[in-house]
């Protein structure tokens, strides 16, 4: 900011010389009779700017000499009306011309102008002009932003005064070096994900149903004139994301600009696309920031649509603008940037042939393990799971004996037997169950896996051609014992007829002791 302000310093004293102590807009002629006149011309030159194809420098007046009947130099007159600005603060005042003010000049001025030419030598592009200041515009390059530039061709006297009153008039011609601005680029991260070890922000897992927030960071912008500014980011979510179109937010530093005065926010369902598109006023509040980053910020929501394991749900921002705001034209090669989400699931078999948690019984009838039926509850801490409380999901085993939690973050969790199949005694271990996950730095995932009690039971490694392989396929097993009981067909008649047994019993065991006793008597 510092840079820019002593930019448009030195661009206004380059103004400010053209008039000082002209209050009466007239000049008296020099010791030797000479007065300026309306033949007067000088040259302009900007050096710095980068030999391109189809690169268009131009020189706009802005601030002309005026002449008075008998054609000699009267004063200095500003073509346009700038907010804040009036000619005669222009000529006499020791303002400051503001980012804002240099733009708005840069949006009035059409029609006549002076076409500026390459020196094949230097580099330099000049023009000659009448006396007067003139604002540079450089349109047609799609490789770089140029700063608007002032540069002036005015009037001194023999002693290098701007005093005109007395002395011979002169030419003073003043050069200006090209400002470049360099490309903008764009920057997405998980606002709400601090960096690994491996300096990644931008891949990360959690639950279905949880938040996540984003940060786009949109850093050089560039110091745009003209009409058709374009700058806009285009933010495509995957299936499994769900925004939340109210948290949209845009900040400069500390400064927050208004939504839909500043910019505007389009969200397309149907393609889970948000458009965050900075309007022309805003670009243009933009230049004020010149060289520094706008943040974008907003969340999004994972959802039942989310993809599982190493599949991801990512999704990529692209940043659109034009190096040329004077043409619709010349757009800069999209920008991207890319984030992923990761949920993660663990299976598990009754058979213990498969899966990445095993459940197992004594061998059936029909020769298999498998145990339907059986309910398990996944817990944040080992308390819980003592307590059977606050469950973080629960599932129960199916025909086939498959056991099911999905849409975990890679964390540890506490897995509790909570009942039993029919026949069964419900193990009573609580297992320490954690979901492990390492990220590339670009916020791939690189590898993933699931340890019970501190064991490996599944590891999964991305190759270079980012297809998966499980290193361990043993999993582990989760048993249950058959309860010893009484032969039954489980009717309430067979518990009837077994009451009615052991009453008969125990009366005949009574008359025994009886019949003993009258014998020994």
């Amino acid at each position: 900011m510092k840079k820019l302000k002593k930019l448009f310093a030195v661009m206004l004293s380059l103004i400010m010389v053209l008039a000082m102590g002209i209050t009466s807009f007239a000049a008296a002629p020099g010791t030797d009779g000479k007065y300026g006149t309306a033949d007067d011309t000088g040259i302009i030159t900007v050096k710095g700017i980068e030999n391109e194809s189809g690169i268009s420098v131009v020189a706009y007046p802005i601030i002309t000499a005026q002449y008075d009947d008998n054609g000699s130099f009267s004063g200095y007159q500003s073509k346009y009306a700038v907010t804040g600005i009036n000619t005669t603060d222009v000529i006499n005042s020791d303002i400051t011309l503001t980012a804002e003010q240099l733009t708005e000049y840069a949006n009035q001025v059409t029609g006549q102008n002076y076409p500026m030419t390459r020196n094949a030598t230097n580099g330099d592009y000049t023009a000659e002009v009448p006396v007067g200041a003139y604002l540079v515009l450089v349109t047609g390059t799609e490789a770089h932003s140029y700063n608007p530039m002032v540069v002036s061709v005015y009037y001194i006297n023999e002693n290098g005064s701007t005093n005109l009153n007395e002395g011979e008039l002169n030419l003073k011609e003043t050069p200006a070096t090209a400002k470049m601005s360099d490309a903008p680029t764009v920057d997405k991260i998980i606002a709400n994900n601090p960096k690994d070890a491996n300096g990644n922000d931008k891949g990360h897992s959690v639950n279905i149903g949880d938040t996540v927030e984003y940060k786009v960071s949109v850093a050089s912008i560039p110091n745009y004139s003209g009409s058709h500014p374009v700058l806009n980011v285009v933010d495509t979510l995957s299936a499994g994301l769900k925004l939340d179109e109210n948290s949209v937010a845009v900040k400069i530093g500390a400064t927050t600009l208004v939504k839909n005065k500043d910019y505007t926010v389009n969200f397309d369902p149907t393609k889970n696309e948000l458009t965050v598109d900075f309007v022309v006023k805003g670009v243009y509040k933009l230049n004020v920031y010149q060289g520094q980053t706008a943040d974008i910020t907003y969340s999004a929501t994972l959802n039942k649509d989310a993809a599982l394991n190493d599949a991801g749900n990512d999704n990529t921002v692209v940043l659109n603008y034009t190096t040329d705001s004077k043409t619709t034209g010349h757009y800069k090669p999209t920008d991207e940037s890319k984030t992923y989400t990761y949920t993660f699931d663990i299976d598990g078999q009754a058979t213990g042939t498969t899966g990445i948690i095993t459940k197992t019984g004594e061998v059936k009838t029909d020769g298999t393990k498998t145990l339907p039926g059986a309910v398990f509850a996944l817990y944040h801490t080992r308390e819980d799971a003592e307590a059977a409380k606050n469950a973080k999901a629960t599932a129960t085993s199916d025909d086939a004996g498959q056991i099911h939690f999905t849409g975990l973050k890679a964390d540890t969790y506490y897995l509790k037997e909570l009942t039993a199949p029919s026949g069964y005694s419900v193990n009573t271990n609580i297992y320490k169950v954690e979901i492990t996950a390492t990220y590339n730095n670009n916020g791939t995932l690189a590898t993933w896996g699931v340890k019970v009690d501190d064991t490996a039971v599944a590891s999964f490694t991305a190759n270079s051609e980012g297809k998966w392989t499980n290193n361990i396929t043993t999993g582990a097993e989760i048993k249950n014992t058959k309860i010893s009981s009484l032969p039954s067909t489980g009717g309430i008649g067979t518990t009837i007829f077994t009451i009615v047994g052991c009453g008969i019993m125990i009366a005949a065991a009574g008359l025994f002791f009886v019949s003993r006793r009258k014998e020994n008597r």
